[in-house]
């Protein structure tokens, strides 16, 4: 591994990363003063740095751990942080951490560009083989921003960090291999948009919104959980959606209806197996408003045509309850072919052995895609 070079600027294409000196405290005090922020990036309350000299402090660190501290600049002024520490020559490995403090820039890919810029600093310039970083499991927009720049979930420790707000929360492990890329079916939070309905990534400030439309009993009718008694308990199944997303099995989305923006229901890719190219949709719901409407049979031309058509699936599947007629109909219209019936696969929520598939189950192929 070479020598770590002296004050490098990186440059991108919007971003630009320069090394933080004892100026740029205010900065620091002014981002970790930010309530969302704060939460985000340490599980803390406002008031992460209490004043310049504990920022200064801060950065000071980074030099001990054989590390360094970026500020992220954008249109001529600074935006966040970006850092890396624990740089092992022998392991060749280095740890990394990034904020975009300024909240109007978030999801604006700009944390992402320069998390890429380190990440190449460290791989082509200092030697690093493997980059890595952790991230608090309810940072749902940060997980899927940094698998997009390359980086693999490896773990989930759960209630490794206790949180201002007196609970427990997990930290995901993720890391950067050099030369390692991702395959190339390898469903991820996107937005699919149709005429009707645009399906967007869920995210946890969805939930009040979509619990309005799950608190139908009519929705969980043939659901295997019971209806929620509360929102908190809606939560938890909405989460643990968002902790199937994390480790690349699930991609949970909320649907959409574009004549006025209202959230009409939720639907999911599941059991995504990127090997083999096949993936289910499914834990599909539509409130009253969108049910027996177009909602449901545009949300899953899109499904399909994003799996089928942009990554290049071998087979997507459905099942439902065989006592699920309505969906099973609705099954059959899209064009799936019936592959049998699975018996007392499932217990629901009130003890009912229940089989799933039924007569309008079934699995579309690439061809079968085509002729929707």
């Amino acid at each position: 591994m070479s020598a770590v070079m002296e004050s490098p600027i990186l440059r991108g294409e919007r971003v630009t990363l320069r090394p933080m000196t004892h100026a740029d405290a205010p900065h620091l005090v002014r981002w970790g003063n930010d309530a969302d922020f704060a939460w985000n990036q340490w599980g803390r309350n406002p008031g992460r740095f209490g004043d310049d000299a504990k920022a200064r402090q801060w950065m000071d660190f980074f030099a001990g751990r054989a590390g360094k501290v970026f500020v992220i600049e954008h249109a001529g002024r600074p935006i966040g942080q970006v850092n890396y520490r624990d740089l092992q020559p022998k392991g060749r490995s280095a740890e990394v951490g990034i904020g975009i403090g300024e909240r109007s820039l978030w999801s604006k890919g700009l944390g992402r560009e320069a998390l890429g810029l380190l990440v190449r600093h460290l791989v082509e310039d200092l030697g690093c083989h493997r980059v890595s970083l952790h991230v608090l499991s309810y940072n749902d927009r940060a997980i899927s921003s940094y698998k997009a720049a390359g980086f693999w979930v490896e773990g989930i420790e759960r209630d490794a960090v206790m949180t201002d707000r007196g609970f427990f929360a997990d930290d995901v492990a993720m890391a950067y291999l050099a030369g390692r890329t991702r395959p190339s079916f390898d469903p991820k939070p996107v937005t699919l948009e149709g005429k009707y309905v645009r399906l967007e990534p869920y995210h946890r400030e969805h939930l009040a919104e979509l619990w309005e439309v799950a608190r139908d009993p009519e929705v969980w009718k043939y659901l295997l959980a019971p209806l929620p008694k509360d929102i908190d308990e809606f939560a938890r199944h909405m989460n643990e959606g968002l902790e199937g997303q994390i480790t690349g099995e699930q991609v949970v989305f909320l649907t959409r209806r574009r004549s006025d923006e209202r959230a009409v229901g939720s639907t999911r890719f599941l059991h995504v197996d990127r090997p083999n190219k096949t993936a289910e949709i499914g834990w599909t719901f539509l409130g009253a408003e969108g049910r027996r409407t177009v909602a449901n049979s545009e949300a899953k031309f899109l499904q399909l045509r994003h799996l089928f058509e942009d990554l290049g699936s071998n087979r997507v599947w459905l099942q439902t309850d065989k006592i699920n007629q309505r969906s099973q109909n609705a099954i059959e219209r899209l064009g799936a072919r019936k592959e049998g019936e699975l018996r007392d696969d499932r217990i629901a929520w009130n003890g009912r052995l229940t089989g799933s598939g039924g007569t309008g189950s079934g699995a579309l192929t690439p061809i079968d895609g085509v002729a929707l």
